[in-house]
């Protein structure tokens, strides 16, 4: 008699998993692999889940190993599933896109710590909208003005200066967003097949653009201090890359920061390789005194991102891309074609939040708050060993043995936990290291992040469940 395999809350299924139905039309491997989707999408098979080898699949739908094989590898590709030599196919956590909530467990005793980004206190914005209550209503009544309104530009301008930017309001560009400003960078700058390189882990919004717009991702090596210069040469000599997308500050997920050196070393190579630089600065307000960027050292070839997402609020969707000359011309172009303009109304909050001050007195309070969470995985984490500077708000827990990233993920669900894995992050599936990103902003309250702490703790000390093991 088989035994029966929790998951979750419910009871998984007695015998193993296979399509009731499958679609009449088309090759039988892509009919299994939509099946399969649907089941994941369903919440019949959930993260970590084991599938069928392919030879009992193949023998329960009487077709060859080799379309099994197809399926699986389709499976892959659409990222439902990860095969590992030896121990299986398991079905992977889909992730959304940045922003986006996941349609997972949740209810009484769920704490999400997969969302990275800050809460903001309650009464941040009192007063703000009465006292500007006349400048709203002329935003209302702006025009289009494709790279935004001079004000909001100027006002972009000022926060630029903040990372170490300097330019001028004509050099900013006014999006509805980051995720924006990435893809009217990528619009500008490359086309289908052209080769990018990212770091080896990758922000996961990133890989969405890129398998959008056809691009070929080259993963570089990272260590302690960020992206590995001399890998980057090696990555020119082997690539002909078009563009560099990095993140020097507070990189997410890993929370490292890029040695000074080495960004002066990365504009030097971009220059003699001839590619241009995409550096997105989601977080680097959290640092008290950030490095200079990439683009103070290689202003003409490198295009700079930053947004109020994390600093203010995921919901304000503004954000301003530096650029320079024809680099400027470029995504101006590409963004009046995409949506004309960024939405003046929020461009107005968004400078009012700047020129009053309050976006300052704001990200001090957050600064405060981090490094008070940041206590607190420091104490309660212990044998979870965790890598990213001290004012990162996201922990990357490196995990040991028995451990393996997708057991931890699902486990942690179960505890009421919600982590990611790295697969939504590793540029290349041969680089997928055993490892979680723990997002410590996102709970309201700090004493919901103790509570999701100490069951991680308490959850890592003890081995994984066995596994049910085909016979």
């Amino acid at each position: 008699m088989s035994q029966t395999k929790k998951t979750g809350t419910r009871a998984a299924r007695p015998a193993p998993w296979k399509p009731m139905r499958l679609s009449p039309r088309g090759p039988v491997y892509l009919a299994i692999a939509d099946a399969l989707g649907a089941a994941v999408g369903a919440g019949e098979l959930v993260p970590g889940e084991r599938l069928p080898t392919h030879r009992a699949l193949a023998r329960e739908l009487g077709v060859n190993v080799v379309t099994i094989t197809r399926a699986y590898a389709e499976a892959g590709r659409r990222g439902l599933v990860d095969g590992h030599v030896g121990r299986g196919t398991f079905v992977r956590a889909l992730e959304p896109l940045p922003g986006a909530r996941r349609v997972r467990a949740s209810g009484a005793g769920v704490i999400d710590l997969s969302q990275n980004q800050l809460a903001l206190a309650a009464g941040v914005f009192d007063g703000l909208f009465a006292s500007h209550a006349r400048r709203l209503e002329g935003a209302l009544r702006a025009g289009y003005a494709s790279a935004g309104q001079a004000e909001h530009r100027a006002a972009g301008a000022a926060w630029l200066a903040r990372a170490g930017v300097s330019v001028e309001a004509e050099e900013v560009l006014v999006t509805t967003g980051g995720q924006e400003a990435l893809a009217v960078a990528l619009i500008a700058e490359v086309k289908a097949g052209d080769t990018v390189l990212v770091e080896e882990l990758t922000y996961g919004g990133f890989k969405t653009l890129a398998a959008l717009l056809r691009l070929k991702l080259v993963p570089v090596a990272m260590d302690a201090d960020g992206l590995v210069p001399e890998a980057l040469e090696q990555a020119c000599l082997r690539s002909n890359p078009a563009l560099l997308y990095c993140m020097p500050n507070l990189h997410n997920p890993t929370g490292s920061v890029l040695a000074p050196a080495r960004r002066v070393r990365v504009a030097e190579l971009a220059r003699r390789f001839g590619f241009r630089v995409l550096e997105d600065d989601a977080a680097g307000f959290l640092l008290d005194t950030p490095p200079a960027p990439i683009f103070a050292h290689a202003p003409e070839r490198t295009l700079f991102v930053t947004s109020l997402s994390k600093s203010l609020s995921p919901s304000l969707r503004v954000g301003y891309l530096a650029a320079r000359g024809a680099r400027f011309e470029a995504v101006q172009g590409a963004h009046a074609a995409l949506t004309w303009m960024t939405p003046a109304v929020t461009a107005e909050i968004a400078s009012q939040a700047i020129t009053s001050g309050l976006l300052v007195r704001v990200v001090e309070q957050k600064r405060v708050e981090v490094r008070r969470r940041r206590a607190l995985a420091t104490r309660l984490l212990g044998a979870l060993t965790t890598r990213s500077h001290a004012a990162s708000p996201c922990l990357w827990g490196e995990l040991a043995e028995p451990w393996r990233a997708e057991e931890f993920v699902a486990a942690a669900e179960r505890a009421g936990v919600l982590v990611t894995g790295p697969e939504v992050f590793a540029a290349a599936r041969t680089h997928t290291p055993q490892a979680v990103r723990l997002c410590l902003g996102a709970p309201a309250a700090r004493s919901e992040v103790e509570e999701a702490l100490t069951r991680l703790a308490r959850l890592y000390t003890q081995p994984p469940a066995p596994q049910r093991v085909p016979v």
